[in-house]
């Protein structure tokens, strides 16, 4: 079930709507508090993946997205080592799901312009659905935010519902 190209357009814009997303969420939940890594890591994200679609830094499609991911991988790092971004959970499956994606568009251009593979075949199909759910995933760790602090509350509150006899069952 390789992508076609007009159902690719509406994929992609519904993927920078979830970057947005992400990151309104994140300026709203941060707002009152110093914590701002979250925020900072989806204004990362999101300039990315627009500025991806709209500004081309290499000729090729698929050369600039893997472009873009390597810079954006960079200015994560750049962001924790700068302390403006906490070293989290989220902010390490950003950069392992970058890396995957950069490794896999690099495996489709490969195929398609070096190659010149132009019979659609299993990779296909198993590229267009792990970059989107990959992306997808990108998405839930910014909502999520797995980070101490929330493992850390949520496992007081699980304590607490034990201790207080109340189950769900």
């Amino acid at each position: 079930m390789y992508i076609s190209y007009t159902l690719g357009e509406y994929v992609s814009a519904f993927i920078q709507w979830g970057f947005l997303m992400a990151f309104l969420y994140c300026f709203v939940k941060s707002i009152n508090t110093p914590h701002k890594s979250s925020l900072y890591l989806a204004a990362i994200m999101l300039c990315s993946y627009v500025l991806s679609d709209y500004l081309y830094i290499l000729s090729h499609v698929y050369l600039n997205w893997i472009a873009y991911d390597f810079l954006t991988i960079a200015f994560i790092i750049l962001a924790i080592k700068k302390a403006l971004v906490t070293p989290s959970l989220p902010a390490y499956l950003i950069i392992t799901g970058l890396t995957i994606n950069s490794v896999l568009v690099g495996f489709i251009y490969y195929d398609l312009y070096i190659l010149g593979n132009t019979q659609e075949w299993w990779f296909w199909s198993f590229y267009s659905i792990s970059i989107n759910l990959i992306d997808i995933l990108m998405i839930a760790s910014l909502v999520i935010n797995l980070d101490p602090v929330n493992i850390n509350r949520y496992t007081k509150t699980i304590t607490l519902i034990d201790k207080s006899g109340v189950s769900n069952g």
